[in-house]
């Protein structure tokens, strides 16, 4: 059972950490930056350079690499339907076709999803590969 004394206790803890909030919050809302014109100039040239690329570098992991049609299209329909959900596409680099999976921003975070694709497709590794931006969005 809590005394009269814990209570005012409890009661002033509350009240502290609410203004401590409010005061926090306030101070955030008044911070405003200032930088130099040749850091607002780069900056917007980096954005320019950013929106005139349209391909970007990404891991993604190769399922297969094969001089046959037929094959590349067997395995790509395969991990289509084992891996619905997944992006999936196929490229001809002569004389190889090949099939490649998945947007991944580092090697580290496509590595759990090979080690499971690997049980499927064991010839499956990783690559970093040139992509557009309109199928990193699915265009």
């Amino acid at each position: 059972m809590m005394t009269f004394f814990n209570k005012y206790i409890i009661a002033g803890l509350i009240v502290l950490m609410y203004m401590l909030t409010l005061e926090s919050v306030s101070c955030q809302s008044n911070i405003k930056v200032e930088t130099s014109p040749s850091v607002t100039r780069l900056m917007a040239r980096y954005v320019e350079n950013a929106k005139a690329k349209d391909m970007v570098k990404v891991w993604r992991i190769q399922i297969l690499s094969s001089s046959d049609r037929r094959e590349m299209e067997s395995t790509l329909a395969t991990f289509r339907a084992v891996y619905p959900d997944m992006m999936s596409d196929w490229k001809h680099v002569s004389p190889n076709y090949q099939v490649r999976a998945g947007y991944f921003e580092s090697k580290n975070k496509l590595m759990p999803l090979l080690l499971e694709i690997k049980k499927s497709f064991p010839a499956a590794t990783p690559v970093y590969d040139n992509v557009s931006k309109k199928a990193l969005l699915g265009y």
